[in-house]
């Protein structure tokens, strides 16, 4: 019976996908938002596309019961050797159907599923970029990948399958039912008996159970959509479909070389093995308990798959930062279809007609970046964690903005929003450049003009050059601080300044902070010019890590010219005053010591000192050991929770601010090594440090409580 209940679960999938692709447009730009108008608008649409997802989640749920049969029947045995083999590649086109189905949702979700999945392609010797190619279409995710998928789901797999269901049914009825486990496969001693009544009896009992429940899951649960795909979204944390689990926790298993033996050649081999399963098993006892060897090796296999697939979820659920992030996601998730439908045309109408940045929306983008806005709004303000900002100004004035902005609202507190302490004309500024969003261009941001011309600002298309007429003269225009180049504190050449700025556009800092201190989904950069040489930086930037990998960091496509610029300001970073961080404004005095054994560090006029997008007035110069424990802090990922130099703090963790005013140094050190049960809710993890690096954090904490927010000078 299971063998008939996938054939009718095919066929079921056919007519749900036939009517599902009436509505369906197969392209970046609408493949997302007619499904969204599907399960939004259209009648019975969200129950009837909830039927189809349900139905390929069922349809390898009965193949892998189907195969235990068979299997532990000994159906394969007495020259059915075709038989099992055209069912193995129907197996194999079952899992190729749910594999490229997934992909036409569009959403985050399925468009970082699907670059990992891709990426696997790539591993496979000698023809791995040629078969990353084809199914790509080209070196990264876009139209042509959209575009092949649909036609492999939707043409070229499904005829594959009728055709190997024909050949399966037509051997079937050559070789005839195998019988009980204890018939003879050669030469059968039962009479057969006839398939109706008593079969399709049974046959239609199980499909109506399969199809009852499939119903009632498509109505009471209906399967989710998330926001549209947004390859600048690098902060997402792809997840596959759940019989994809065991494979993707694999996948961390193996690294570097070894990748090729743990990704391709090991499920090759099994693959291969189940395949000749009839070769190798040729004698005609069938009973499992008299099969020891085959039966227990597919049992180690069953068993593996299903510990594979648990670990991860365990894994998902022990990180705070991990299940926090993807109870967020699925949040977005659920936000995102609770919604009314939006229409395409209004996007439409943007995107035709995109906006240079001039004045004062131009020094508003830079301070968008510089505080970090895009890790959840987007680049552009497209939308990630946070809600799209892109027609936000057909909601607020300009004066609800920029009070909304000073001081959030609950639900936007309760999101992660912070207040933002900037000036009436950084506020005038930021404001804005948010109401510009609606006409500039944000979802294809360019930060970069094309090689050999200077680096554009972050959200100006190469083919747009801003218009600087109405810009401020130099001399008063508000600075655009690079808070890289900032925190490493030596002058950088224009190759560092190109690579800055591809770092991003590239949507780099949504991941690994601005100046790459790091964030809670990507590390720090600071120390790449001390362990990876820049060959090898280009390497893993091109062709990331199974680590990297499921950590969603994508592959990084760009000219040679581009990637040598990238490689060159993340050397940059590691350079020897990286680890403090201090920045250097123009006509600052360069770092000395004093005899007291107090550091002047490079400092600008006003006395203040800067880092990432943390800055504070300093009362005084930081002490040999106060600078060596901010170099802990920011090498320890401090920032990541608590915000760079530990002043603004973020949605995770507090500043520290006030830390060392209420805690004295031995109750602070004792907190760092025992964290408190509310410590370890929020994420706060045990400090193992030595004495002497733990003293140094400590002094780095009370100096910031000596000292006060700042704005970042304006240098003089």
């Amino acid at each position: 019976m299971f063998g008939s209940a996938l054939l009718f679960l095919f066929v079921s999938q056919l007519v749900t996908g036939v009517c599902l692709a009436v509505y369906y447009v197969p392209s970046p730009q609408t493949a997302h938002v007619t499904l969204a108008y599907i399960i939004k608008d259209v009648a019975g649409g969200a129950f009837l596309r909830s039927l189809h997802s349900y139905g390929s989640s069922a349809m390898v749920v009965v193949l892998v019961l189907h195969f235990l049969q068979t299997f532990l029947y000994g159906s394969y045995k007495g020259k059915r050797e075709l038989l099992w083999i055209a069912g193995g590649v129907l197996s194999l086109l079952i899992l190729g159907m749910t594999f490229t189905g997934f992909l036409l949702r569009w959403d985050l979700r399925a468009y970082f599923a699907g670059s990992v999945g891709t990426n696997i392609a790539g591993d496979v010797p000698l023809v791995g970029n040629w078969l990353l190619r084809m199914l790509r279409g080209g070196e990264v995710m876009g139209a042509l990948t959209l575009s092949r998928f649909y036609v492999l789901h939707v043409f070229l797999l499904p005829g594959a399958i009728i055709t190997f269901v024909a050949v399966h049914v037509f051997l079937f009825r050559k070789a005839g039912a195998a019988g009980p486990m204890r018939e003879d496969p050669v030469q059968p001693r039962l009479p057969t008996e006839p398939f109706y009544p008593y079969q399709v009896i049974i046959d239609m009992g199980f499909v109506l159970v399969v199809m009852g429940i499939i119903g009632m899951l498509a109505y009471f649960v209906p399967v989710t959509l998330g926001p549209v795909a947004d390859p600048a979204n690098s902060i997402y944390l792809p997840r596959p479909e759940w019989y994809y689990l065991p494979f993707f926790q694999w996948l961390k298993f193996w690294d570097g070389a070894k990748t090729v033996v743990g990704v391709v050649i090991i499920p090759a081999i099994l693959i291969i093995l189940v395949f000749l399963l009839p070769f190798l098993d040729r004698g005609r006892e069938r009973r499992p308990w008299k099969r020891p060897i085959p039966v227990g090796s597919v049992l180690i296999v069953l068993i593996g798959l299903i510990g594979l697939g648990v670990q991860s979820r365990l894994d998902d659920s022990r990180d705070p930062t991990t299940a926090s992030k993807i109870a967020q996601q699925d949040l977005e998730e659920a936000k995102f279809l609770r919604a009314p439908f939006e229409p395409l045309a209004p996007l439409l109408a943007s995107a035709a007609a995109p906006a240079a940045l001039t004045g004062p929306a131009l020094h508003g983008q830079s301070l968008f970046q510089s505080h970090n806005c895009s890790s959840c709004h987007g680049v552009g303000g497209t939308g990630g964690f946070g809600p799209a900002l892109t027609h936000i100004s057909a909601k607020f004035s300009p004066a609800q903005l920029a009070a909304l902005i000073k001081t959030p609202n609950a639900a936007m507190k309760a999101r992660g929003m912070t207040p933002l302490s900037v000036s009436a004309a950084d506020l005038t500024a930021l404001v804005t450049y948010v109401n510009s969003l609606g006409t500039v261009s944000a979802v294809s941001t360019t930060a970069v003009a094309p090689t050999g011309s200077p680096p554009g600002p972050v959200g100006v298309t190469a083919s747009a050059p801003a218009d600087t007429s109405s810009a401020p003269p130099a001399a008063t225009a508000p600075p655009v601080t690079t808070p890289a180049s900032a925190a490493v504190g030596r002058p950088a050449n224009s190759q560092t300044q190109r690579g800055e700025a591809l770092f991003a556009a590239r949507g780099c800092t949504a991941c690994h902070g601005i100046g790459g201190v790091g964030t809670t989904t990507g590390p720090a950069l600071m120390a790449f010019s001390k362990s990876v040489t820049p060959a090898a930086l280009t390497t893993l930037l091109e062709h990331p890590n199974r680590k990297m990998q499921s950590g969603g960091m994508p592959a990084t496509n760009m000219s040679a010219a581009d990637m040598s610029a990238l490689v060159a300001y993340l050397q940059h970073l590691g350079g020897p005053v990286a680890a403090t961080s201090i920045a250097a404004a123009p006509g600052a005095k360069p770092t000395t010591t004093s005899p007291g054994g107090q550091v002047e560090a490079a400092v600008p006029p006003s006395d203040s000192i800067t880092g990432g997008v943390g800055v504070i007035a300093s009362p005084r110069s930081m002490s040999v050991l106060e600078l060596r424990g901010r170099s802990v802090f920011a090498a320890h990922s401090c920032a990541t929770c608590h915000g760079a130099n530990g002043i603004r703090g973020t949605w995770a963790a507090p500043a520290l601010a006030n830390t060392g005013k209420n805690f004295p140094p031995a109750l602070l050190t004792t907190l760092l090594q025992h964290p408190t049960a509310r410590m370890r809710q929020g994420g706060m993890p045990p400090v193992a440090l030595s004495a002497d690096e733990l003293n140094a954090l400590v002094a780095y904490v009370a100096f910031i409580s000596a000292s006060k927010p700042a704005s970042t000078p304006t240098p003089r």
